[in-house]
C-alpha cells in the first residue's frame, strides 16, 4: 500500500493474538455449528447467549436476523453487522438405489467437492455422508479431466435403496462439509466457514469490551447478526429498514490476494496478518473511511485498503439502503481460500478489527457529521 501515513502495527500492538479461553470457546461453538443460508437458527441462538449479558436487550424478526441493543436511545446510532450463514447444499433428489443428489446454497464450486465428507443435518441429527461421482478408471478417456457439473455429483451415506434413505433424511435437509477449527504455523488458523463466523465473533467481542467501557459510550450500538447473505443479501437489507441507524459497518471477509497466480493488478494488494481492510470508492462513505483510517493510525493499528467501485459485495450494500440512505464502510479480515472448506486467517487481524471498531466507535457521539456536503 503506497501512502505516507503509518498504516503498520506499533509497539502498543500485541503481535501475537489474545483470546481468553470464554471467547475461545465462543469462537469454536461458532465454527462447529452449521447454518447454510435459510437454515442459520442454531447459529443465532449461539450468538444471543454469548452477546446477551453485554447488551441491554435483543430482538429478531421473521427473517431470522437477531439484534443486540446497547446503550438504548442515544441520537445516533451504529449497526455494526456480521452474516451468520455460510454456504452449503441441500437435498434435491434420492435414486431408486439410494444415492442422494442436491443443489448448492450460495457460492459453490462443484469442483471442491469431490470426495468431502458430508453431515446431512436432519431433524434427528447429522447423517454422515461423502460426495463422489464415477472414478477415473471408470470415465470415458475424453472426460477424465473434465470438471464434474453439481448434478454429477452425489452422496453416498451406505445405504441400500430410496426407502431407507428417506426414513432418516428429507428433501430439504441442509448439508455442510469440511473439517473443524485448527491451528496452523505462525498464528495462522483454518476452519470451513470463517465466512463469516469470524464476523459474528467480531461484533459479538465488539460488544462485549464496549460493554466494559459503557461509560465512555455516547451513542447507541445495535450489534446485529443477519442471515441468507449467501444468497443475495437478503437479511441485512429487512433489517436495516427496520432499525434505520445513522451509520452501518459490515464485518466479514475478503480475499487474501497474496497467494499464487491471483492478479494483484487485477484485485488489489491484501495479505492476511497486515491487518483488517477498510473499504475505500464509489459505495462507502468517505467520512467514514476517513474516520476509521485516523482511528487506525493514532491507536497503531494496522489496516489495508480495499478498493470497491459500487458494490462491496457485502451486507454494507444492503444496509445503505435503509431508511432514507445510511452510510457504509466495510471492516474485513483477508482470507484465504474462500468458500472452500480449508479457509485460513490470520488471528492478529481478527483482535485488531477489534480493537478498530471498539475505537472507532467510542469517537462517535450525536456531533458526527457524515454528510459528503456539509
Amino acid at each position: 500500500m503506497s501512502s505516507s501515513k503509518n498504516y503498520s502495527a506499533s509497539a502498543k500492538i500485541r503481535k501475537r493474538a489474545v483470546m481468553d479461553t470464554q471467547t475461545m470457546n465462543f469462537f469454536q461453538k461458532l465454527l462447529d455449528q452449521p447454518g447454510p443460508s435459510g437454515y442459520e437458527h442454531d447459529v443465532s441462538l449461539l450468538w444471543k447467549e454469548y452477546v446477551t449479558p453485554y447488551s441491554d436487550h435483543l430482538e429478531h424478526d421473521f427473517h431470522g436476523n437477531t439484534y443486540a441493543i446497547l446503550n438504548v436511545g442515544k441520537h445516533f446510532q451504529i449497526m455494526i453487522a456480521s452474516h451468520a450463514d455460510e454456504i452449503g447444499l441441500v437435498v434435491n433428489y434420492v435414486s431408486d438405489d439410494g444415492f442422494i443428489y442436491f443443489m448448492r446454497i450460495g457460492g459453490v464450486d462443484p469442483a471442491i467437492l469431490l470426495s468431502q465428507r458430508v453431515k446431512i443435518q436432519t431433524k434427528n441429527g447429522e447423517v454422515p455422508g461423502v460426495i463422489n461421482k464415477r472414478t477415473i478408471q471408470l470415465r470415458d478417456a475424453e472426460k477424465k479431466d473434465e470438471v464434474p457439473q453439481i448434478h454429477e455429483l452425489w452422496i453416498d451415506i451406505g445405504a441400500k435403496g430410496k426407502e431407507e434413505v428417506l426414513k432418516k433424511i428429507r428433501i430439504g435437509d441442509p448439508i455442510i462439509w469440511g473439517e473443524s477449527y485448527s491451528e496452523l504455523s505462525n498464528n495462522f488458523v483454518v476452519a470451513r466457514n470463517f465466512d463469516n463466523r469470524i464476523g459474528c465473533l467480531i461484533v459479538a467481542e465488539t460488544m462485549r469490551r464496549l460493554s466494559e467501557r459503557k461509560l465512555e459510550l455516547k451513542v447507541t450500538v445495535c450489534a446485529a447478526l443477519t442471515v441468507q447473505e449467501e444468497i443475495g443479501l437478503l437479511g441485512a437489507w429487512n433489517l436495516a429498514n427496520r432499525i434505520k441507524p445513522q451509520l452501518g459497518i459490515a464485518v466479514d471477509v475478503t480475499h487474501d490476494t497474496n497467494t499464487p497466480k491471483v492478479s494483484k493488478a487485477k484485485f488489489g494488494d491484501i495479505k492476511c496478518g497486515k491487518g483488517p481492510s477498510i473499504y475505500r470508492g464509489s459505495r462507502t462513505n468517505a467520512k467514514v473511511f476517513d474516520l476509521l483510517e485516523s482511528t487506525a493510525v493514532e491507536k497503531g493499528i494496522p489496516i489495508q485498503i480495499k478498493i470497491e467501485t459500487g458494490q462491496t459485495g457485502t451486507d454494507a450494500d444492503m444496509i445503505s439502503h435503509g431508511g432514507y440512505g445510511v452510510p457504509i464502510n466495510v471492516i474485513s479480515i483477508p482470507c484465504r481460500y474462500m468458500h472452500t472448506s480449508t479457509e485460513i486467517i490470520h488471528l492478529d487481524d481478527v483482535e485488531n478489527a477489534i480493537k478498530l471498531l471498539v475505537e472507532f466507535i467510542l469517537k462517535l457521539d450525536h456531533k458526527t457529521e457524515l454528510l459528503i456536503n456539509s
